[in-house]
């Protein structure tokens, strides 16, 4: 998994005080049959802004005055998140790549290593609801 506190929102305005910024997770995510392979998911942040005490802005500048702290919260936080998201339910996705650079993709590359890619996911979780 890979977990921070990134810059989000708008990026043309140049004035300090708008700077916002997002939770960024990537994760990997199974299907419920054993033969269902893994595939690498970014999860949007307003999925995980709920489970922290804090906004990502926060976080990062917590993270500079008390890292203990802001390490404590983020592991409380994304526990919860984790356990919330990995109980029984729908997660609905969306594709991060147009349909020209999805094909690009995986024609350019000789085996299934795009579907796990951590650094470069392909889905996008949008949503999640319960049975």
């Amino acid at each position: 998994k890979i977990f921070n506190a990134v810059k989000g929102g708008d990026k043309k305005s140049k004035v300090k005080k708008d700077k916002k910024y997002k939770f960024f997770l990537v994760s990997t995510f199974y299907g419920p049959k054993q033969s269902d392979g893994p595939i690498a998911c970014q999860v949007e942040s307003v999925l995980m802004e709920p489970f922290f005490q804090v906004s990502p802005g926060e976080i990062r500048k917590l993270t500079r005055e008390d890292r203990e702290r802001s390490n404590r919260i983020v592991t409380q936080s994304s526990t919860a998140f984790i356990h919330e998201l990995s109980s029984l339910g729908r997660v609905h996705i969306k594709l991060m790549l147009t349909a020209d650079e999805f094909f690009e993709k995986i024609s350019s590359m000789p085996s299934d290593g795009w579907l796990v890619d951590t650094k470069n996911p392909l889905l996008l979780v949008v949503k999640r609801t319960s049975f």
